[in-house]
């Protein structure tokens, strides 16, 4: 790294003293600002002092030499754009994306507006090749002698740097299960020496009855976290009507040979999350926490180190410190044994000259580019680009385009390090060195492959301060600049900042290996300390036909809004009715915190336990703090995914049933708290009725979680002399659901209700996929033609009357979901012989209409298939007690339920 001043590169004196701008390297006509410069400051750029023009925030770039017309605009030797103008030393350098950043979230630096200067080097087509190239392996010692303290669990998986149980979900239909299974277990594990965490593994995918195109990938990952070795034992969780099988998973097992034979794993089945299921999973679960507890930590050597290489929330100082840091650390690592998996595709493309410099062989190039150029061609077909990996944060903070993100991001690679291996997502790396993954640039689904693969620790760069971490494979936290490890000192691991102060790179890296080795042994990263941890694997994606040659989904346009059949004008609302509600407290009142991307989902889950906890300890049961976590905002696709994710975010903040909404966003994503106040004021509303929080601007998770429940206390505070007003049927909605093909007697039952709702003044909204709408009595009955959805994917009702609502899946999680943000109060379902998932937050009444009586109470009605004798009078009425309060379902709303916003037919991970 070749890093200069405002005359010159940092000498011996100037060690303490960080200068205005830095060069990636000697040669570049574009630096990055180390601090913010303003308008009409003077700067020294070779000798000369030249008036800035423009502000120039920090992380961004200026001209250094004068760019010409059409000439390259460069860092690391490579461009990333080309001047559309002539641009002069002191220029601020802007594209039009960046223009539209800033103008929307500081339009008060630039009140005369911003020039754009250059255009976006288009790195999904132009593909750079090493001029020459060094064909080699990597050079390793013989003996490196022990690295860390690790659990050795055979030659097949060899060493952990934990020792966990596992309780993995099969599919997102038992995530309720594994996580009660584990809550129970909590206290037995604290009394257990030796193990590290009973861990829960619950995720998004295999909740639909149809075609899953990612099931293959899917098996290999849930093989690949059983056979980890950070795991001792591991249960699976399925569910009868799984669409992916015990026996397809141990077929999958056998295919990685003695990894699978060293292995503990059980497996479990059950068809609901009561009591009694829970008990039978904790007596599976509980010998192998015995078991797990007489494992002990001894001497491992180097080649025991298999480490994941990540980047997130990546900023203009990543390329420059950071990542060449982590390279630097790898490179040692590497010469003693050890292993190294670099992933995310797409924030490569753009960098193939320098990571294809040094390989083992050609062949390995050509592979690599392969995966390049099947992930492009994999966004083309949902008409996508790899620019859509750019982040709102990277963006905010000086990674202008795909290109220049991944011309840093590929420094994790040193330029003495050799590309040994490529290999699909979460292919086992079976032998040691260097190693390509091919992944999404989604930090959770990314790092998922990793550990399928056998990663046993990831080592994670980032400049806004990610919180990212995975569950059993501790995450090592490396952040770019002095400022933001102060910041968020309490979630991050290694401040790469030094090297900004002048420490050598050498000294630096040998500080992070050590570390590295401490936390392999059994030190706690930050990470662990606070709990934070995800899971997400790679998400289904359709991949038959063209995006091109199917209809927008999400486009305004393509829905006419009119109900298949209208709703009559409501009656006078009941005295009592209260459009907030809760668990069955009447008029319980709901405050809700909406994380504005997946990295803050789970920091407002912990934050709405404790707030919970509190109200509880307190005595008051008027009020209830819901959090809605979720996979989106960050590292997935634009256009229509983007449009459904908004309109399902905004569809919760404005919910009836809501008193009051939070925001809380992480700080990198595209979609941050700026994002959702201009998205509301395009809809008329008033952002300041809703609260805002960040946890990277608050300066990490313990000072959010202090400032959010602040502003909940204050709400209550604000609102306990006046309560909310009652509710208006008007604009009562409820969601209709069949969990199964319904018999003619259920079908008839559907469509008496749904006449009765709409005579009430009550709109109904089913899914585009429910069995319901294929139903020929159904219909008939109804008198309806479906030709196609009346409203997207959850969108408003303008029109009260019969809606259904579009779906690409007939995922459940993803179908509530979508039925609450339309503004559905309650839900209704024929749950056939099992019932459905609740609701994070809204009852849902369910209907069992199997023909085997169930020998324990899961169902507010149940009734034969065949003889149906229940009325729909008796229905409403208890949809009636549920909106007032004076009756709970049997199965309630609770926060260890999916929450899973749908990203339409051509949404993918990016």
């Amino acid at each position: 790294m070749n890093t200069c001043g405002q005359s010159g590169p940092i000498n011996a004196q100037q060690k303490n003293k960080t200068p205005r701008f830095l060069l990636p390297a000697a040669g570049d006509n574009a630096a990055i600002a180390t601090e913010r410069i303003e308008a009409g400051d003077l700067i020294e750029i070779d000798g000369q002092l030249l008036a800035v023009k423009t502000a120039i925030p920090k992380g961004h770039r200026l001209c250094v030499k004068r760019i010409q017309k059409d000439e390259g605009v460069l860092s690391w030797g490579y461009p990333f754009g080309y001047a559309s103008v002539d641009i002069n030393p002191g220029d601020y350098l802007c594209n039009e994306r960046m223009k539209d950043v800033l103008t929307m979230r500081n339009p008060q630096d630039y009140p005369l507006g911003l020039s754009v200067n250059f255009t976006d080097r288009d790195s999904t087509k132009e593909q750079t090749l090493p001029q020459r190239q060094t064909l080699a392996k990597n050079e390793r010692k013989q003996d490196s002698g022990p690295a860390f303290m690790g659990y050795y669990r055979g030659p097949g998986r060899g060493w952990g740097t934990r020792n966990d149980v596992a309780i993995i979900g099969v599919t997102s239909r038992v995530r309720s299960l594994v996580l009660a299974a584990t809550d129970d277990l909590q206290g037995y594990v604290r009394g257990l020496e030796n193990v590290d965490a009973l861990t829960p593994v619950v995720h998004t995918e295999g909740g639909s009855s149809g075609v899953m195109h990612n099931k293959t990938l899917l098996l290999r990952t849930l093989a690949g976290f059983a056979v980890n070795p950070n795991i001792a034992a591991a249960v699976f969780v399925n569910d009868p009507d799984s669409p992916v099988s015990n026996a397809e998973l141990l077929h999958q097992l056998n295919s990685v040979g003695n990894a699978h034979l060293e292995s503990k794993i059980r497996y479990f089945v059950s068809d609901d999350d009561s009591c009694e299921s829970v008990s039978a999973l904790t007596a599976l679960v509980r010998p192998l926490l015995d078991g797990a507890a007489k494992c002990v930590r001894e001497p491992a050597p180097f080649e025991g180190l298999k480490v994941g290489l990540q980047c997130g929330g990546s900023d203009a100082f990543s390329g420059v410190t950071a990542n060449p840091l982590l390279g630097a650390v790898v490179e040692k690592l590497l010469q003693a044994g050890a292993t190294a998996n670099l992933a995310e595709t797409d924030e490569l493309i753009g960098a193939e000259e320098h990571v294809l410099a040094k390989v083992a062989d050609r062949n390995i190039a050509e592979e690599f580019l392969a995966k390049l150029n099947n992930f492009k061609n994999y966004a083309r077909r949902h008409g996508q680009t790899a620019e859509g990996n750019v982040s709102g944060g990277n963006l905010y903070r000086g990674l202008y385009n795909i290109t220049l993100k991944s011309l840093g991001a590929g420094r994790k690679k040193d330029p003495n390090t050799a590309l040994e291996h490529v290999i699909a997502y979460g292919e086992r790396m079976e032998l040691p060195g260097y190693y390509f993954m091919d992944s999404p640039g989604n930090d959770l689904e990314s790092i998922a492959g990793q550990v399928a693969a056998g990663a046993n620790l990831i080592l994670f760069t980032t400049g806004n301060g990610s919180i990212t971490n995975f569950p059993f494979v501790p995450t090592i936290k490396i952040v770019t600049t002095n400022e933001r490890f102060a910041l968020l000192e309490t979630d991050m691991d290694f401040n790469a900042g030094l090297l900004l102060n002048g420490l050598g790179q050498g000294d630096t890296a040998q500080q992070l290996l050590d570390l590295t080795c401490r936390i392999a042994s059994g030190e706690k990263s930050k990470g662990e300390y606070t709990g934070q941890s995800q899971v997400q694997i790679w998400r289904d994606w359709r991949q038959d036909g063209s995006r091109t040659t199917d209809a927008k989904l999400g486009h305004s346009a393509i829905w006419s809004g009119e109900p298949l059949l209208p709703a009559a004008q409501p009656s006078a609302a009941p005295a009592d009715f209260s459009n907030n509600y809760g668990s069955g407290t009447e008029h319980r009142r709901t405050i809700e915190i909406l994380p504005t991307s997946l990295c803050s989902g789970q920091v407002a889950e912990q934050i709405a336990a404790k707030m919970n906890a509190s109200l509880a300890d307190a005595g008051s049961n008027a009020w209830e703090v819901v959090a809605l976590p979720h996979t989106e905002g960050c590292g997935v696709s634009g256009g229509d995914a983007e449009e459904i994710y908004t309109r399902t975010i905004l569809g919760y903040a404005m919910h009836p049933a809501v008193s009051h909404t939070i925001f809380l966003e992480h700080g990198c994503e595209k979609t941050h708290n700026d994002f959702f106040k201009d998205s509301l004021r395009r809809r008329g509303v008033d952002t300041t009725h809703f609260g805002w929080a960040g946890i990277q601007n608050s300066g990490g998770i313990t000072a959010v979680s202090g400032i959010v429940g602040d502003l909940i206390q204050e709400h209550i505070r604000g609102h306990a002399a006046s309560p909310d007003a009652p509710g208006a049927p008007a604009s009562r909605i409820i969601g209709l659901a069949t969990a199964t093909t319904p018999s003619e007697t259920v079908a008839g039952m559907a469509a008496d209700l749904v006449q009765r709702l709409l005579a009430e003044g009550t709109s109904v909204i089913v899914s585009e996929t429910d069995h319901l709408l294929t139903s020929e009595t159904f219909l008939t009955e109804l008198q309806i033609d479906v030709a196609g959805p009346t409203i997207p994917y959850s969108g408003s009702v303008e029109a009260a009357g019969l809606h259904v609502m579009q779906a690409s899946t007939s995922d459940w999680l993803e179908i509530s979901t979508g039925l609450g943000a339309t503004g559905a109060e309650a839900l209704l379902v024929f749950a056939n012989q099992r019932p459905v998932q609740p609701h994070r937050m809204l009852p849902v009444l369910q209907i069992g209409t199997g023909t085997t009586p169930s020998t324990h109470k899961v169902f507010d009605i149940t009734a034969d298939n065949q003889d149906l004798s229940v009325t729909s009078g008796e229905i409403i009425s208890k949809l009636n007690e549920i909106q007032r309060g004076h009756y709970v379902p049997v199965v309630t709303a609770r926060p260890n339920v999916g929450f899973q916003i749908s990203r339409g037919s051509w949404g993918i991970s990016l």
